[in-house]
């Protein structure tokens, strides 16, 4: 399987081709679509988009590198989250996230996002995450300012945060990395 992060609760690791089911099954979900752009993905278009993530090395650039979230008690992908690496500049991401509406109000997302963000700053030696989202979007900016991101733009289109490597609080897990 590769490397992880791992906690009592979730594994996030990269994906798998047999996270089709599980990945179509909220990617596509209209409560998960209302603030993205853009249609969900096709069942072929998904499985690209898993293969291409499972074999994404970490130094890619103007990539996203996506990643799984996993209950570890039922082995089911809930999620997931990632982060896109502009090739300039090379010291900012930026942060995203979904997550199956059945598993939303649990705490998953802020937990995987907690794990996520300091390996992201390690990983990809980021000095700055940014993360966007609709301002309808109450649930995702939300959850940006408890990981104790600020907000730095506001527009009628979308809302803008960003969070510094000296802001990024560690939380208690086992890594052996995320290498495919």
């Amino acid at each position: 399987m590769g490397g992880f992060l791992q906690n009592e609760r979730l594994t996030i690791r990269r994906f798998a081709p047999g996270d089709l089911a599980d990945f179509l099954a909220y990617q596509g979900d209209p409560a998960v679509r209302r603030h993205l752009p853009g249609e969900p993905m096709t069942s072929a278009q998904a499985t690209g988009y898993l293969a291409a993530q499972a074999a994404l090395d970490d130094g890619a650039r103007d990539a996203w590198h996506g990643f799984a979230v996993e209950l570890a008690d039922e082995k089911r992908v809930i999620g997931d989250l990632g982060v896109w690496l502009p090739a300039r500049p090379a010291k900012t991401g930026d942060v995203g996230f979904q997550f199956h509406p059945g598993f939303h109000g649990r705490g998953y997302a802020r937990e995987a996002m907690q794990a996520f963000l300091p390996y992201a700053f390690e990983t990809f030696a980021l000095k700055t995450v940014t993360a966007t989202c609709h301002p309808a979007n109450s649930a995702s900016w939300g959850l940006m300012e408890r990981l104790g991101m600020h907000r730095v733009e506001e527009a009628e289109t979308h809302v803008r945060y960003a969070l510094a490597r000296s802001g990024a609080r560690p939380v208690p897990l086992r890594s052996a990395g995320l290498q495919p």
